[in-house]
Protein backbone atom coordinates (compact mmCIF):
# COMPACT_ATOMS: atom_id res chain seq x y z
CA UNK A 1 0.00 0.00 0.00
CA UNK A 2 1.56 3.55 -1.06
CA UNK A 3 1.62 6.23 1.43
CA UNK A 4 -0.96 8.10 -0.38
CA UNK A 5 -3.49 5.15 -0.23
CA UNK A 6 -2.46 5.57 4.20
CA UNK A 7 -3.14 8.90 3.83
CA UNK A 8 -6.16 8.79 2.16
CA UNK A 9 -8.18 6.32 4.11
CA UNK A 10 -6.98 8.31 7.62
CA UNK A 11 -9.05 11.15 5.72
CA UNK A 12 -11.91 8.84 5.44
CA UNK A 13 -12.12 8.45 8.97
CA UNK A 14 -12.83 12.25 9.26
CA UNK A 15 -16.02 12.74 11.02
CA UNK A 16 -19.14 13.98 8.33
CA UNK A 17 -20.84 15.23 11.55
CA UNK A 18 -21.28 18.92 10.48
CA UNK A 19 -23.30 19.68 7.13
CA UNK A 20 -21.62 23.07 6.40
CA UNK A 21 -17.98 20.45 6.40
CA UNK A 22 -19.68 17.65 4.62
CA UNK A 23 -20.73 19.63 1.58
CA UNK A 24 -17.27 21.48 1.51
CA UNK A 25 -15.42 17.98 1.31
CA UNK A 26 -17.76 16.86 -1.69
CA UNK A 27 -17.42 20.30 -3.67
CA UNK A 28 -13.50 20.09 -3.37
CA UNK A 29 -13.39 16.62 -4.77
CA UNK A 30 -16.19 17.09 -7.27
CA UNK A 31 -14.14 20.16 -8.82
CA UNK A 32 -11.56 17.14 -9.23
CA UNK A 33 -13.98 14.88 -10.38
CA UNK A 34 -13.41 12.79 -13.85
CA UNK A 35 -16.72 14.53 -15.52
CA UNK A 36 -18.78 17.46 -13.72
CA UNK A 37 -20.85 19.72 -15.64
CA UNK A 38 -24.61 20.06 -15.88
CA UNK A 39 -25.00 16.95 -17.96
CA UNK A 40 -23.09 14.02 -16.06
CA UNK A 41 -20.86 13.93 -12.93
CA UNK A 42 -18.52 10.94 -12.68
CA UNK A 43 -16.06 10.60 -10.19
CA UNK A 44 -13.66 7.96 -10.17
CA UNK A 45 -11.03 6.41 -7.92
CA UNK A 46 -9.05 3.11 -7.59
CA UNK A 47 -9.07 3.16 -3.80
CA UNK A 48 -12.79 1.69 -2.52
CA UNK A 49 -12.25 3.55 0.96
CA UNK A 50 -12.46 6.83 -1.27
CA UNK A 51 -15.53 5.77 -3.04
CA UNK A 52 -17.51 5.14 -0.03
CA UNK A 53 -16.16 8.38 1.62
CA UNK A 54 -17.70 10.10 -1.77
CA UNK A 55 -21.09 7.98 -1.72
CA UNK A 56 -21.74 9.03 2.19
CA UNK A 57 -20.94 12.34 0.98
CA UNK A 58 -23.41 12.20 -1.86
CA UNK A 59 -26.04 10.79 0.33
CA UNK A 60 -25.53 13.20 3.12
CA UNK A 61 -24.64 16.73 1.59
CA UNK A 62 -27.00 16.26 -0.97
CA UNK A 63 -29.50 13.34 -0.55
CA UNK A 64 -28.16 11.04 -3.76
CA UNK A 65 -27.68 7.72 -3.82
CA UNK A 66 -25.56 6.31 -6.24
CA UNK A 67 -23.47 2.72 -6.44
CA UNK A 68 -20.30 2.04 -7.42
CA UNK A 69 -19.58 1.21 -11.03
CA UNK A 70 -16.30 -1.11 -11.87
CA UNK A 71 -14.37 0.78 -14.63
CA UNK A 72 -11.03 -1.55 -15.28
CA UNK A 73 -8.81 -0.88 -12.04
CA UNK A 74 -11.19 2.31 -11.14
CA UNK A 75 -14.68 2.21 -9.20
CA UNK A 76 -16.97 5.15 -10.13
CA UNK A 77 -19.97 7.06 -9.73
CA UNK A 78 -21.97 8.64 -12.05
CA UNK A 79 -24.61 10.45 -11.83
CA UNK A 80 -26.67 11.31 -15.06
CA UNK A 81 -30.61 11.41 -13.99
CA UNK A 82 -31.75 15.98 -14.69
CA UNK A 83 -33.16 15.49 -10.84
CA UNK A 84 -30.03 14.54 -9.10
CA UNK A 85 -27.37 16.79 -10.74
CA UNK A 86 -30.40 19.73 -10.38
CA UNK A 87 -29.83 18.66 -6.39
CA UNK A 88 -25.79 18.82 -6.49
CA UNK A 89 -26.08 22.22 -8.50
CA UNK A 90 -28.79 23.81 -6.54
CA UNK A 91 -26.66 23.22 -3.52
CA UNK A 92 -23.39 24.54 -4.46
CA UNK A 93 -24.97 27.77 -5.71
CA UNK A 94 -24.57 26.88 -9.95
CA UNK A 95 -27.02 27.19 -12.57
CA UNK A 96 -28.04 23.55 -14.01
CA UNK A 97 -28.70 25.46 -17.38
CA UNK A 98 -25.39 26.32 -17.80
CA UNK A 99 -21.61 24.84 -18.17
CA UNK A 100 -19.68 24.78 -15.46
CA UNK A 101 -16.61 27.72 -14.91
CA UNK A 102 -14.29 26.10 -12.35
CA UNK A 103 -15.11 29.18 -9.72
CA UNK A 104 -15.24 28.10 -6.44
CA UNK A 105 -18.50 29.66 -4.66
CA UNK A 106 -16.67 31.28 -1.46
CA UNK A 107 -20.07 31.58 0.18
CA UNK A 108 -19.98 27.77 1.09
CA UNK A 109 -16.34 28.20 3.02
CA UNK A 110 -16.59 30.97 5.51
CA UNK A 111 -15.18 29.23 8.41
CA UNK A 112 -11.40 27.82 7.95
CA UNK A 113 -12.67 24.30 8.68
CA UNK A 114 -15.13 24.12 5.69
CA UNK A 115 -11.84 25.42 3.56
CA UNK A 116 -9.98 22.26 5.42
CA UNK A 117 -12.91 20.06 4.32
CA UNK A 118 -13.05 21.47 0.54
CA UNK A 119 -9.12 20.74 0.49
CA UNK A 120 -9.55 17.07 1.77
CA UNK A 121 -12.08 16.50 -0.85
CA UNK A 122 -9.71 17.73 -3.28
CA UNK A 123 -6.99 16.01 -2.09
CA UNK A 124 -8.95 12.52 -2.24
CA UNK A 125 -9.40 13.01 -5.80
CA UNK A 126 -6.43 14.96 -6.74
CA UNK A 127 -3.53 14.56 -4.50
CA UNK A 128 -0.21 12.59 -3.83
CA UNK A 129 2.45 12.69 -0.89
CA UNK A 130 5.86 10.90 -0.94
CA UNK A 131 6.18 8.43 1.85
CA UNK A 132 8.70 9.22 4.95
CA UNK A 133 11.45 7.10 2.98
CA UNK A 134 11.28 9.45 -0.11
CA UNK A 135 12.21 12.91 -0.21
CA UNK A 136 9.56 15.54 0.60
CA UNK A 137 6.38 15.89 -1.67
CA UNK A 138 3.09 16.69 -1.67
CA UNK A 139 0.95 17.85 -4.51
CA UNK A 140 -2.55 18.69 -5.61
CA UNK A 141 -3.26 18.20 -8.96
CA UNK A 142 -6.07 19.99 -11.05
CA UNK A 143 -6.54 20.27 -15.05
CA UNK A 144 -8.05 23.88 -14.58
CA UNK A 145 -6.04 26.82 -14.03
CA UNK A 146 -8.42 28.88 -12.54
CA UNK A 147 -9.10 26.18 -9.74
CA UNK A 148 -5.37 26.06 -8.87
CA UNK A 149 -5.09 30.04 -8.35
CA UNK A 150 -8.27 30.19 -6.58
CA UNK A 151 -6.99 26.68 -4.44
CA UNK A 152 -4.01 28.70 -3.89
CA UNK A 153 -6.05 31.31 -1.79
CA UNK A 154 -7.80 29.01 0.03
CA UNK A 155 -4.55 27.59 1.33
CA UNK A 156 -3.24 31.02 1.98
CA UNK A 157 -6.25 31.89 4.04
CA UNK A 158 -4.62 28.65 6.36
CA UNK A 159 -1.77 29.80 6.54
CA UNK A 160 -0.40 27.38 3.97
CA UNK A 161 2.50 28.88 0.60
CA UNK A 162 1.99 26.62 -2.31
CA UNK A 163 3.99 26.48 -5.12
CA UNK A 164 2.68 26.32 -8.72
CA UNK A 165 3.96 24.82 -11.89
CA UNK A 166 2.59 23.23 -15.01
CA UNK A 167 3.32 19.34 -16.06
CA UNK A 168 1.98 19.00 -19.80
CA UNK A 169 -1.73 19.44 -19.13
CA UNK A 170 -2.14 19.83 -15.47
CA UNK A 171 -1.33 22.72 -12.98
CA UNK A 172 -0.15 21.60 -9.82
CA UNK A 173 0.18 22.88 -6.31
CA UNK A 174 2.63 21.33 -4.22
CA UNK A 175 5.10 21.29 -1.24
CA UNK A 176 8.88 20.47 -1.32
CA UNK A 177 9.03 21.27 2.50
CA UNK A 178 9.00 18.61 5.11
CA UNK A 179 7.14 21.39 7.10
CA UNK A 180 4.62 22.57 5.31
CA UNK A 181 3.41 19.12 3.30
CA UNK A 182 3.04 18.26 7.26
CA UNK A 183 0.96 21.69 8.03
CA UNK A 184 -1.20 20.30 5.41
CA UNK A 185 -2.02 17.20 6.28
CA UNK A 186 -2.59 18.05 10.02
CA UNK A 187 -5.11 20.77 8.68
CA UNK A 188 -7.51 18.13 6.48
CA UNK A 189 -7.43 15.81 8.79
CA UNK A 190 -4.16 13.50 8.72
CA UNK A 191 -2.29 14.24 11.64
CA UNK A 192 -1.00 10.61 12.50
CA UNK A 193 0.73 11.11 8.56
CA UNK A 194 2.12 14.07 9.18
CA UNK A 195 3.40 12.78 12.46
CA UNK A 196 4.89 9.94 10.67
CA UNK A 197 6.52 12.05 8.26
CA UNK A 198 8.09 14.17 10.96
CA UNK A 199 9.43 11.42 13.02
CA UNK A 200 10.89 9.76 9.73
CA UNK A 201 12.81 13.34 9.44
CA UNK A 202 14.11 13.91 12.58
CA UNK A 203 15.40 9.83 11.93
CA UNK A 204 17.15 10.91 9.51
CA UNK A 205 18.19 13.85 11.23
CA UNK A 206 19.63 11.58 14.17
CA UNK A 207 21.55 9.43 11.53
CA UNK A 208 22.93 12.09 9.55
CA UNK A 209 24.12 13.90 12.77
CA UNK A 210 25.70 10.04 14.02
CA UNK A 211 27.03 9.77 10.91
CA UNK A 212 29.08 13.05 11.10
CA UNK A 213 30.13 12.27 14.48
CA UNK A 214 31.09 8.73 13.95
CA UNK A 215 33.48 10.36 10.47
CA UNK A 216 34.93 12.78 12.80
CA UNK A 217 35.43 10.64 15.43
CA UNK A 218 37.45 7.80 13.11
CA UNK A 219 39.49 10.84 11.23
CA UNK A 220 40.70 12.21 14.61
CA UNK A 221 41.68 8.42 15.48
CA UNK A 222 43.43 7.98 12.23
CA UNK A 223 44.74 11.41 12.48
CA UNK A 224 46.17 10.00 16.27
CA UNK A 225 47.29 7.10 14.82
CA UNK A 226 49.35 8.65 12.20
CA UNK A 227 51.07 10.86 14.41
CA UNK A 228 51.86 8.08 16.94
CA UNK A 229 53.29 5.92 14.14
CA UNK A 230 55.34 8.96 13.18
CA UNK A 231 56.53 9.50 16.73
CA UNK A 232 57.43 6.04 17.12
CA UNK A 233 59.56 5.92 13.82
CA UNK A 234 61.68 9.03 14.77
CA UNK A 235 62.32 7.79 18.19
CA UNK A 236 63.56 3.59 16.70
CA UNK A 237 65.56 6.20 14.39
CA UNK A 238 67.27 7.66 17.20
CA UNK A 239 67.69 4.56 19.62
CA UNK A 240 69.19 2.84 16.49
CA UNK A 241 71.92 5.90 15.45
CA UNK A 242 72.97 6.63 18.52
CA UNK A 243 71.08 4.88 21.63
CA UNK A 244 69.23 5.82 24.65
CA UNK A 245 71.69 9.01 25.09
CA UNK A 246 70.19 10.61 21.75
CA UNK A 247 67.75 11.92 24.33
CA UNK A 248 68.11 14.27 27.39
CA UNK A 249 66.54 13.32 30.63
CA UNK A 250 63.03 14.97 30.11
CA UNK A 251 62.64 13.47 27.13
CA UNK A 252 63.04 10.03 28.10
CA UNK A 253 60.27 9.42 30.29
CA UNK A 254 57.87 10.58 27.15
CA UNK A 255 60.17 8.07 24.80
CA UNK A 256 59.22 5.41 27.24
CA UNK A 257 55.63 6.44 27.82
CA UNK A 258 55.08 6.57 23.97
CA UNK A 259 56.64 3.26 23.20
CA UNK A 260 54.57 1.56 25.93
CA UNK A 261 51.20 3.07 24.83
CA UNK A 262 51.19 3.40 20.92
CA UNK A 263 48.11 3.77 20.73
CA UNK A 264 47.11 6.46 23.27
CA UNK A 265 45.70 9.89 22.07
CA UNK A 266 47.80 12.95 23.03
CA UNK A 267 45.78 13.37 26.40
CA UNK A 268 45.71 10.22 27.55
CA UNK A 269 49.31 9.67 27.36
CA UNK A 270 50.12 13.23 29.75
CA UNK A 271 47.87 12.23 32.00
CA UNK A 272 50.74 8.71 32.16
CA UNK A 273 53.26 11.38 33.67
CA UNK A 274 53.84 11.35 37.09
CA UNK A 275 52.73 14.34 37.76
CA UNK A 276 50.59 14.18 34.61
CA UNK A 277 51.48 17.04 32.22
CA UNK A 278 49.61 19.34 29.74
CA UNK A 279 48.99 18.27 26.34
CA UNK A 280 50.07 21.15 24.38
CA UNK A 281 53.52 20.31 26.48
CA UNK A 282 53.96 16.41 25.55
CA UNK A 283 52.98 17.91 21.82
CA UNK A 284 56.11 20.37 22.68
CA UNK A 285 58.17 17.05 23.52
CA UNK A 286 57.52 14.68 20.62
CA UNK A 287 57.83 17.62 18.17
CA UNK A 288 61.51 17.66 19.71
CA UNK A 289 61.98 14.12 19.33
CA UNK A 290 60.73 14.38 15.71
CA UNK A 291 62.80 17.60 15.19
CA UNK A 292 65.84 15.81 16.26
CA UNK A 293 65.37 12.48 14.04
CA UNK A 294 64.88 14.99 10.81
CA UNK A 295 68.44 16.54 12.01
CA UNK A 296 70.22 12.71 12.03
CA UNK A 297 68.90 12.43 8.76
Amino acid sequence: MSFSTEVKNELCRVSMQRTCCTRAEIYGALLHASVFSHKEIRLSAENMTVVRRLQALLQRAFFVECEPQKAGRKQQLVLTEPAQIGRVFDALGYDCKSHITYHINRNLLEEDCCIASFLRGAFLMGGTVAGPDKKSHLELKTTHQSLAGEETSLMLDLGLSPKQARRGSAYLLYFKDGASAEDFLTRIGAPHAAMELMQAKVEKNLRNTINRQVNCETANMMKAADASARQIAAIQALIDSRGEDAFPGNLWETVRLRLEYPTDSLSELAQRFDPPISKPGLSHRLKKIIELAEKED
